[in-house]
């Protein structure tokens, strides 16, 4: 994996063109892994663990992990694997942490490998053609589906963005075939790849189903996701290459003009997502509560001599029986049979009603019509009398990120730190009814922090000024590095409801990165 100007710690190799070696520790007599491309795969049948003994690469999971970089730094990515993995002897299952050089991972039971970077030459690229664009042009079967033209890569296929979900109120079954991480579309040694990202209905390409492998794309290739309504055709542009140091300005447009696309029946993709995103693992999905009747009575109501029911409830079970067309006397196993339905159809009636009304329904309709900050008060005030209640949690965590987070990354972008965090400090006052709020706002709070940091001190790429300007850079690289996987989460409870944080989050994970490098400039 080679990159540019990549240290992360005071371990990591000078600032420069780096490649990322793995070195067997546990069996030695293997040949050491050198990773060239900025996204790389681990699983036991990838290359080079196919080709170990049967017994080494048994203990690997298909779909095990993803060593990547984004912003700079290196990440691994443990997908959910059987036997899962280790950094330094720490337990990383279904998580991403940041590889440092020094670092020992461990994957599965019986591999380990120790992290080193090396400097890398510069490959000349001049003579190469490089890729332009992916149009992908929706076929017949995909009614109404506009072209989707992406220029920067990785692009993730997934249900919650825009790209996808724009068509939720014209073919919302067929959206929910999506996953919410279904796809992903990236390069490696130039060339196009995609891969599924274990999603329920499955990623196509010419018909056939991938499974764990990427594989390359070529023009003209048939992508299906999800089944048979979107549907599209690759077209690939390729150009010369280009100096890197150029700005590429309104190039999108440009080359979709050239290549005969409406531009106002095309979805451009702006920006290219981000590996943190695409890699991280969803925890496994609450169950819904379902409502359950009630048992039946053990007392059941009584024929007298003549083979009737007696009582206002068998009067009642009888009237039911009648006007639904039963014919004959009501006794015995009919009249029990009758009195369960009628019991169950009382409940449910009852739950339909206390359901129309009740502060879940309520708060969904403040939210659905866009009343985020009414919905994160409703919700407050109902979890106060129903603490329990991990439906209302879950909506009055949405309603106050969506009410309150664009407000606070307005004031990120515009210095305004002081009224960032008093934004914050009012959004806590809802951590007392719903906990889950606090490692949000806790990341918010962190942010917060570092950007007014950055923003004293001149910037982050500055070396250290003294002493304490050292001191505060080392607290929050250690602050990271320990609330590395609390962060992450954070992050993806709150690109999913608000997903312009992302460029927030990105923005201070690029801060760290500088940190450090600055760090190491002392």
């Amino acid at each position: 994996m080679a990159l540019d100007a990549m240290t992360t710690t005071s371990r990591a190799a000078p600032a420069g063109r780096l490649m990322i070696v793995l070195e067997p520790v546990s069996h030695p007599e293997l040949e050491p892994i050198h990773i060239h491309e900025s996204l790389f795969a681990i699983g036991r049948t990838e290359a080079p663990f196919d080709s170990y003994p049967k017994e080494l690469a048994a203990d690997l999971s298909r779909r095990h992990a993803r060593i990547f970089c984004e912003h700079g730094a290196i990440y691994f990515a443990e997908l959910g694997s059987k036997n899962g993995s280790t950094v330094n002897g720490i337990a990383v299952r279904q998580a991403i942490t940041m590889l440092h050089s020094g670092d020992v991972l461990g994957l599965g039971k019986s591999l380990a490998y120790r992290v080193r970077f090396e400097p890398a030459a510069l490959q000349p690229h001049a003579s190469l053609a490089r890729l332009s664009s992916l149009t992908l042009v929706p076929e017949e079967g995909g009614a109404g589906l506009q072209p989707i033209f992406v220029t920067d890569f990785p692009f993730m296929v997934s249900k919650a963005d825009d790209t996808f979900a724009r068509y939720r109120d014209t073919e919302p079954a067929q959206v929910n075939y999506l996953s919410r991480r279904h796809a992903h579309i990236f390069l490696r040694a130039g060339a196009l790849h995609i891969e599924d990202l274990g999603s329920t209905n499955g990623t196509f390409v010419n018909g056939k189903r991938l499974d764990e492998h990427a594989v390359a794309l070529v023009d003209g290739d048939l992508l299906a996701f999800g089944g048979r309504h979107f549907v599209y055709r690759a077209r690939l542009e390729w150009e010369a290459a280009r100096d890197p140091t150029l700005t590429r300005i309104g190039v999108a447009h440009g080359a979709a003009a050239s290549a005969g696309l409406d531009a106002d029946r095309t979805t451009f993709v702006a920006a290219a997502d981000s590996f943190l995103d695409i890699f991280c693992v969803d925890p496994a999905p609450v169950p819904v509560d379902t409502p359950q009747a009630p048992a039946a009575s053990a007392s059941q109501a009584q024929d007298d001599a003549t083979g009737r029911p007696q009582g206002r409830a068998a009067a009642m079970i009888s009237g039911l029986y009648m006007a639904l067309g039963g014919k004959g006397p009501l006794q015995g196993r009919r009249l029990r049979t009758w009195g369960i339905a009628a019991l169950l159809l009382i409940v449910l009636l009852g739950w339909a009603i206390h359901r129309a009304t009740s502060p879940e329904r309520e708060v969904e309709n403040l939210l659905a019509s866009k009343a985020y900050a009414q919905a994160a008060a409703g919700a407050d005030a109902a979890l106060a009398g129903d603490p329990g209640n991990k439906r209302l949690k879950s909506l009055g965590t949405e309603a106050l990120l969506k009410a309150n987070l664009p407000a606070w990354m307005a004031s990120i972008e515009s210095g305004q730190y002081a009224n960032a965090a008093r934004q914050v400090a009012a959004m806590r006052q809802h951590v007392r009814n719903n906990p889950e709020l606090a490692p949000l706002l806790d990341e918010l709070d962190w942010i917060v922090a570092l950007e007014a940091f950055v923003a004293g001190r001149g910037g982050a790429q500055v070396p250290p000024l003294d002493a304490r300007d050292g001191a505060r850079i080392e607290q929050f690289l250690k602050q990271w590095e320990e609330r590395n996987d609390a962060y992450q989460r954070a992050f993806e409870t709150m690109a999913t409801h608000v997903p312009a944080y992302r460029d927030a989050y990105a923005r201070a994970l690029s801060n760290v990165r500088r940190l450090a490098l600055a760090r190491g400039q002392v």
